[in-house]
């Protein structure tokens, strides 16, 4: 039998590890460094799976995801993430590698006494490594695990402190179905 592209939606919930830091002179009453990094992040969207052979598959998807900062100044980053993966079928495990790239249209700034990080302190866009593992259940249910390490830099540059950073990491827990 030929495998065939299958359409499928997935969602989930998993902890954020924005890495931060910055300078308090830059934004006012912010920790230079973060001591408390994770937070909680959810995902959903849609995703496509093509095989390349019998149990190799590629895995292309978009779908929406947040990220908050903690601590001093939170801030919440909406996100448009599109995953491209490698994954290799063993008896219904499916490891998976790729990278993704991230539009971020949108920023939520939780103002308290500390000035929260805006949408003008951002770059729009981020990109990063995945690596993930699937548990496949009667061919169309599955439950996943995935890591997504941010390799950009989201703040955008000040002059007076180059080494500033604000990155993305997260560990991605969810469910999945596939519609044919």
């Amino acid at each position: 039998a030929t495998a065939q592209v299958k359409f499928g939606v997935h969602a989930g919930t998993g902890i954020g590890l924005m890495s931060k830091d910055v300078h308090d002179d830059r934004y006012e009453g912010q920790n230079k460094t973060d001591k408390e990094p994770f937070s909680t992040s959810s995902y959903g969207g849609f995703f496509v799976e093509i095989p390349a052979s019998e149990k190799l598959l590629l895995d292309l998807g978009a779908m929406y995801t947040n990220y908050s900062t903690i601590g001093k100044g939170k801030t919440m980053l909406h996100r448009i993430d599109v995953p491209l993966a490698i994954k290799y079928d063993i008896s219904g495990f499916r490891p998976k590698v790729g990278g993704y790239v991230s539009y971020i249209p949108g920023v939520t700034s939780f103002e308290d006494e500390h000035r929260s990080l805006t949408k003008n302190d951002l770059k729009k866009f981020d990109c990063g490594a995945t690596f993930g593992l699937e548990y496949n259940f009667f061919d169309r249910f599955f439950i996943e695990a995935n890591f997504n390490l941010g390799l950009a830099n989201l703040l955008k540059e000040d002059p007076r402190h180059s080494s500033d950073y604000l990155r993305t990491r997260s560990i991605l827990v969810g469910v999945g179905y596939r519609f044919n």
